[in-house]
């Protein structure tokens, strides 16, 4: 298979643009900049005194005048004024320089503290869950034993009996991370356990990658969020219990000896010491108390935008909600709830309705991102279920067919946006319990859509391991469904329907009892699909759902549902890219390129008789079963990057039957001469004459053909 050239040629200017530095783009970050970058700046030195301006001299009662006695002042603080933005202490000092040279130690010792507890953490947490066996009982023995220690109250001792503990600003931060680390190395550990065993861990020890690479390039990566977290909290811990040894007065005063560094504790322990509550001095001991919250607010700020920088979806998340602000595009961000534009929601249904038609799909466009930064995943697509058929929509990994499918249930994340279109479900219950009903899904509340989700529209997912919960048995998912929207049943009455439901996929009812991970791949699908036809859905979402099975299975698990299909009368929509696989269980198929709807017809007549040149290729990318042996040509090049879609018909750099206005014009999908087909090519409009491999005849034409030489012989 070749490549296509076409697609490759703006990709240096797209990866330089992903490798932009995109934290200072953030709000938060910016906020928890400024707010630590406010800290930076001291107008005077903090130990600078000005006995004559900066206090004010109040006359002590029976001194001066004809007392008898020589006057004698004492000094009060003066309040915040335009040359002390906090006013000053007792002692003449500035108390905006104090608080400003006081967050240096402060924060130095956060930062010191958090570093070394990180590193700790990481290096004890990570080893021992990667490593396991002997290793991992060892290491966490020395993290369980550091958890029975008491940072503060050690930290205490220290700086008591250790004249020179509470001012050296290092062992300070040792103690606090040396007694916090354990914590965070107990999740690390746990979410190493986790990641070890993932698949792109296996590939890399496949490939002949070290432990310590493993560890590095592979699993620290993805546990970043938590290391950021982890580093973020014990500075804030240090950060307190620096304070709080400070305010004992065991950090020692800066104009003690030794001397210390000024800090915010120490700020607190002078304000209380000479009564600045009781004086109503506030601006000299409430600002520390304010700064120790603004500080970690800064932290927490600039924390997510980490998260947001190190993480790709919460960096994609953030930018695209930056360029709907922007676009003027108002969406909801509610989780599990796809956004949908306003104009979308209130739009009028102008279309009739089929007949029989369970799930209609009317111009529906999907978009992952906002304004420029859009790319169009969907454009104005339009389906129709009918009830108790099967609607394959088939196609290439890309085109759209899983987006559109999770979209007409608002089941996409952001960025995902629904830009047009709308999607109509007429309720029908086959119970008769509840009366018929059109609801619109584009303006459904989250609420509505909760009710009508598995009770009325299933889906089974392409992974069945990561579908189901690993840490719950099969029989305690069957239960929270049922519960969920039963509730009414009785606990007995959910497992007796738990065992009907895997005897009805052809499961023994004690596999109820079993965990995902003790159920081959085959039983976890038929597990599925037993939970998907719980509630006896009208509608189901199967989207590829033998993929990763060996044919026997697969088969095993298909002709299952469609006889639960015949059985229940549910309808199906049936994704996959398997065109030969639809052919024998889909009663009508649609083709998805490139976001775009490009066929439409019964399935015996697409595989017999293809008018799409992209449909003719796909079909023939499977050797025939019967027949002389032809090469196989599959089809030339790569599916297209949707970020930069060729002019005119999408498919036409890889059709060898494309015509001039392939190139300039974009088809859609229209009806043409044959039983319910639609198609969008140039070469079936305008008289054109398609190629021989795209006109064969109707396999209806061809049956009564045969039939009438029949009788006539």
């Amino acid at each position: 298979m070749t490549i296509d050239s076409t697609a490759l040629t703006h990709a240096p200017a797209t990866l330089q643009r992903a490798r932009v530095l995109r934290i200072p783009r953030s709000p938060k970050v910016i906020a928890g900049l400024v707010i630590l970058g406010v800290f930076s700046v001291t107008p005077y030195s903090p130990n600078a005194t000005d006995t004559q301006n900066w206090v004010r001299h109040v006359l002590v009662p029976g001194t001066g005048g004809d007392s008898g006695f020589p006057a004698s002042y004492y000094p009060l603080p003066l309040g915040p004024s335009a040359a002390h933005w906090l006013g000053t202490t007792v002692f003449a000092q500035d108390a905006w320089s104090q608080l400003l040279a006081s967050t240096q130690a402060t924060m130095f010792v956060g930062l010191l503290a958090a570093a070394i507890a990180t590193v700790l953490s990481i290096i004890f947490g990570v080893t021992a869950g990667y490593i396991g066996g002997a290793t991992d009982e060892g290491l966490s023995l020395v993290a369980n034993v550091s958890l029975a220690i008491p940072g503060l109250p050690l930290l205490i001792v220290l700086a008591d009996y250790v004249p020179s503990a509470g001012s050296s600003l290092a062992l300070v931060a040792a103690i606090i991370a040396v007694t916090t680390w354990a914590y965070t190395a107990r999740t690390l550990r746990a979410q190493t356990l986790s990641l070890r065993n993932r698949d792109f861990v296996e590939a890399s020890r496949v490939s002949g990658e070290g432990s310590l690479r493993i560890i590095g390039v592979e699993i620290l990566p993805n546990l970043i969020p938590i290391v950021a977290a982890s580093f973020l909290f014990t500075s804030l811990t240090a950060i307190y219990a620096y304070v709080a040894i400070s305010f004992l007065g065991l950090a020692g005063s800066p104009t003690g000896s030794p001397p210390g560094l000024w800090n915010w504790g120490e700020m607190l322990r002078e304000g209380f010491a000479n009564n600045a509550v009781r004086g109503g001095w506030w601006w000299w001991w409430a600002p520390p108390r304010i700064c120790v919250a603004l500080l970690g607010t800064g932290l927490a700020l600039v924390n997510f935008g980490i998260d947001e920088f190190i993480n790709p979806r919460l960096r994609t998340s953030g930018l695209t909600a930056k360029a709907a602000r922007k676009a003027g595009a108002h969406v909801s961000a509610t989780l599990g709830l796809t956004p949908v534009m306003r104009r979308t929601a209130t739009a009028a249904n102008t279309t009739p309705s089929t007949p029989d038609a369970v799930l209609e799909i009317r111009g529906l466009s999907v978009d992952y991102g906002y304004g420029d930064q859009a790319v169009h995943a969907v454009r104005d697509c339009d389906l129709v279920l009918r009830r108790g058929r099967v609607l394959g929509l088939a196609g290439e990994s890309g085109s759209g067919k899983t987006t559109l499918a999770l979209a007409a249930i608002r089941l996409l994340r952001a960025p995902a946006v629904i830009t047009e279109g709308q999607v109509l479900f007429h309720s029908k219950p086959f119970t008769g319990d509840n009366p018929k009903e059109t609801i619109d899904m584009l303006a459904a509340g989250p609420h509505r859509l909760r009710e009508i989700r598995w009770s009325e529209i299933a889906v089974v997912l392409q992974s069945s391991l990561n579908a189901l919960n690993p840490v719950t048995t099969i029989g305690a998912q069957f239960d929270d469904m049922l519960r969920a929207h039963r509730p009414h049943m009785s606990r007995d009455q959910r497992y007796t329907r738990g065992v009907e439901l895997l005897d009805m996929v052809g499961m023994n009812g004690d596999r109820l009892r079993s965990y995902p991970h003790e159920l081959s791949g085959g039983m976890r699908q038929r597990a599925m699909i037993a939970m998907a036809l719980a509630l006896e859905p009208q509608v189901m979402v199967l989207d590829e759902p033998t993929t990763a099975l060996d044919v026997v299975t697969q088969r095993e698990i298909l002709e299952e549902l469609m006889g639960l299909r015949d059985r229940l009368g549910f309808a199906a929509l049936f994704i996959t890219h398997d065109l030969s696989l639809l052919v024998e269980f889909a009663d009508d198929i649609a083709v998805m390129y490139a976001g775009r709807l490009m066929e439409r017809a019964p399935a015996n007549s697409l595989f017999r008789a293809p008018r799409l040149p992209y449909t003719h290729g796909l079909l023939h990318c499977f050797p025939p079963m019967h027949g002389k042996r032809v090469p196989m040509a599959g089809i030339p090049g790569s599916p297209p990057d949707l970020r930069d879609l060729p002019s005119g018909c999408a498919f036409h750099p890889r059709c060898k039957w494309a015509l001039d206005q392939c190139k300039h014009d974009v088809p859609v999908l229209r009806s043409i001469p044959g039983p319910n087909r639609e198609v969008a090519c140039w070469l079936h409009r305008n008289g054109a004459t398609p190629p021989l491999e795209l006109s064969l005849a109707e396999p209806g034409d061809v049956m009564r053909e045969r039939l009438s030489q029949v009788d006539i012989q």
